[in-house]
């Protein structure tokens, strides 16, 4: 029984996780498998640290990618979506505040559509009438920036918070906000061919 193991374990090869071509190539980890096929639909993350190589203090960002194909001892994925740790979130979500919430699909200039949800967290409790227009200007400002950027340009500025840096400063001024967080999203499908994304079948 021993020795099945171990010749088992001798079959097995290490392959290199490759981050999609979106984020530089970089390393996104190493993984095992007996057989390349098996490794096609695996899922991976990776923190906001871990891709750009520094240092973050408190990054609560993580990325989700699939593997896609597997080149000899490479293994190339494709961007899935991110997730913003729930934890960080309810640390926001304080008492006498309002929580805005945003969950709309767009489509990217080169045809990806992504599902994007957002929150807004204010200082103090505003009115349902305020609450309504924040999520007006943010949900216009997540699509129309979709609309002008590719799928690599829109990520990266979700990503590194340029996206929720400029929904944070225009509706700031119609309620005082705390802070902004894209907090989700999911490829849902590309019309066309976009690099480190499949085709929709």
């Amino acid at each position: 029984m021993r020795k099945r193991q171990k010749d088992k374990w001798k079959a097995k090869r290490w392959y290199t996780v490759l981050a999609p071509k979106m984020f530089g190539d970089v390393t996104a980890a190493n993984t095992v498998a007996d057989d390349p096929a098996k490794l096609i639909g695996r899922r991976v993350e990776m923190t906001l640290g871990d891709l750009t190589g520094k240092m973050i203090k408190n990054s609560n960002l993580k990325l989700q990618m699939e593997i896609n194909e597997v080149d000899h001892s490479t293994a190339h994925t494709k961007f899935v979506g991110h997730t913003v740790d729930g934890g960080y979130l309810r640390s926001l979500a304080r008492k006498g505040i309002s929580k805005v919430d945003s969950n709309i699909n767009v489509v990217t200039k080169d045809g990806a559509t992504i599902c994007v949800k957002s929150s807004c967290f204010t200082l103090k409790k505003a009115s349902a009438a305020q609450v309504k227009q924040i999520r007006r200007v943010v949900e216009e400002i997540i699509k129309d920036r979709a609309d002008s950027l590719e799928l690599s340009k829109y990520v990266q500025e979700i990503i590194l918070g340029k996206l929720s840096s400029d929904i944070y400063k225009v509706a700031k001024k119609i309620y005082p906000l705390r802070r902004v967080e894209i907090t989700k999203t999911k490829w849902l499908g590309s019309t066309t061919p976009v690099p480190g994304i499949e085709a929709a079948e």
